[in-house]
């Protein structure tokens, strides 16, 4: 009995430590825009930056697939 209670404690306890750190631990949504270095920057930081705000475009502009719906025949097609 106090074996089941423990093992219930501790899967909640990491549960609830899980869900908080989810947000520490950053979204996987969209990337996150390169900050500028500023206009007294040195080229390599200007490189830098422009082949991580070139990364960042591609990112978000990337093809997606396109979600699929059910067809009156039983197919699916695209929308």
């Amino acid at each position: 009995m106090a074996a089941t209670r423990l093992c219930l404690s501790l899967l909640l306890l990491s549960t609830c430590v899980a869900l908080l750190l989810q947000p520490l631990l950053g979204a996987q949504g969209a990337p996150l825009e390169p900050v500028y270095p500023g206009d007294n920057a040195t080229p390599e930081q200007m490189a830098q930056y422009a082949a991580d705000l070139r990364r960042y475009i591609n990112m978000l502009t990337r093809p997606r697939p396109r979600p699929m719906c059910p067809g009156q025949d039983g197919a699916y097609r695209q929308i």
